[in-house]
């Protein structure tokens, strides 16, 4: 579903259009959700990031380098970008995109994690199937990932592709492994082996996508010469606790809307555990703080 978003999407026609269909088919497609001013903004604190890499030949604890087709180095990933410019910080809060996940998961919002995941020319910067979810479990399955695309993401430079409805499925098996940053991929590949399913989801630079963190999506190569740059923002409700893999993230449990009731829902499922730090069932989640970068 692709829907303009020039109003509140809280209430209304138009956002309970936005929750239904997300309801059913795991993902949603808001084009024009940032203004060019904004979008610039964003697009300026990513480029001072990336002249403070510029030197850099291999990954270090800020920065994921990959060698590219033109032979030289290139950032594929910055890690915890809230932490790295207030640009990236302040878009936590961003009422417009808080309005959408309040709208999907309820009022009182947690952050779990950020990533800015940026597509150089390389065959190597692409995404096997997987869900998001069993990385990272928690209780319930109120956890979603805002990505807002600060290139145009199109069917040639490496747009995600979904298989609308698959979130329904729960928790499937993945293989976790580490290839410079962590990697999650389907084990079952009849889960995703019918190809009429599959859907590519381009969106225009200034737009955001969301996905539930059950919804099986991959993504390929880009291997055009324009960049396909975009954040993540990992959403969760606050009655949802996170009971596996890794948490030390900048800003993680920072609760961005509402309160913290003080409590733990859990839904019935099972999941396989990742490994990795996280917090027993029974362990509060109070909201967490970041500094402001500068």
């Amino acid at each position: 579903m692709t829907v303009p978003n020039r109003r509140r999407a809280r209430g209304g026609g138009r956002a309970a259009a936005q929750k239904r269909f997300y309801a059913a088919h795991g993902y949603l497609v808001i084009p024009d959700l940032l203004t060019a001013r904004e979008l610039a903004r964003l697009r300026a604190a990513l480029a001072t990031l990336l002249r403070s890499a510029r030197r850099l030949r291999r990954s270090n604890d800020k920065f994921m380098i990959v060698r590219g087709l033109d032979n030289a180095h290139h950032v594929s990933r910055i890690r915890n970008p809230i932490a790295h410019h207030r640009r990236f910080h302040e878009l936590v809060f961003h009422p417009r995109i808080l309005d959408v996940v309040e709208n999907l998961i309820g009022p009182n919002l947690q952050l779990q994690q950020s990533r800015l995941i940026l597509k150089p020319r390389t065959p190597g910067a692409w995404f096997d199937w997987h869900q998001d979810f069993p990385a990272f479990p928690h209780t319930n399955f109120d956890l979603l990932i805002v990505t807002v695309y600060l290139d145009d993401s199109m069917l040639d430079n490496g747009c995600l592709t979904v298989i609308p409805g698959s979130h329904r499925l729960g928790p499937l098996p993945h293989r976790f492994t580490f290839d410079g940053a962590p990697r999650t991929q389907l084990v079952d590949p009849r889960e995703r082996s019918d190809t009429s399913r599959w859907l590519k989801t381009p969106v225009p630079a200034g737009g955001i996508q969301v996905h539930h963190a059950n919804l099986l999506h991959s993504s390929e190569a880009n291997l055009t010469d324009r960049p396909r740059s975009a954040l993540q923002l990992w959403y969760r409700a606050a009655d949802n606790v996170q009971v596996g893999g890794w948490t030390e993230f900048a800003g993680w449990g920072l609760q961005v809307r509402g309160v913290d009731p003080g409590i733990v829902r859990m839904d019935a499922a099972t999941c396989q555990l990742p490994g990795g730090l996280a917090l027993p069932p029974a362990t509060p989640v109070r909201p967490g703080r970041v500094n402001r970068p500068r």
